[in-house]
């Protein structure tokens, strides 16, 4: 396993882990489910930033804008209710793999290889699957 793929994978480790203390007993300086959100928040922060383009070329302008818009949202989420967040946060990380994925159609980027977007796919998909378990959890 390469070293990005295993940064990769380590990465979901917060989520598992302040969604698993959420439902436990365990007292933390903030709340565990305001963790999972504020970790999150950050996630898709660091990926719009990843299709964040130096460049004056119009197509790299969308993907600054994309970039942008995805940062300021994964913000806001911070400034709304956890419920509310969780949905913005889980569309966020599908949109996001969505565009990148568009992108590396286009692309001869090495960032975006095959590989690489198995693993996106793979991570996305265990993102979702947690917000959706978190949600089920702390409001059902």
């Amino acid at each position: 396993m390469k070293s990005w793929q295993l940064l990769g994978y380590l990465g979901l480790l917060p989520f598992i882990v302040s969604l698993y203390f959420s439902v436990e007993s365990v007292s933390w300086v903030i709340a565990a489910k305001q963790a999972f959100v504020a970790y999150s928040a950050i996630i898709v922060s660091f990926i719009a930033g990843s299709i964040w383009l130096k460049d004056d070329n119009n197509t790299h302008i969308k993907q600054q804008i994309i970039s942008n818009t995805f940062s300021l949202l994964a913000f806001i989420t911070l400034l709304t209710y956890t419920n509310i967040a969780l949905i913005i946060l889980a569309f966020s990380f599908l949109f996001l793999y969505i565009y990148e994925k568009e992108l590396a159609k286009c692309s001869t980027d090495e960032n975006r290889t095959s590989e690489y977007m198995t693993m996106r796919f793979w991570l996305t998909l265990t993102v979702i699957s947690l917000h959706i378990t978190a949600y089920i959890l702390w409001f059902y």
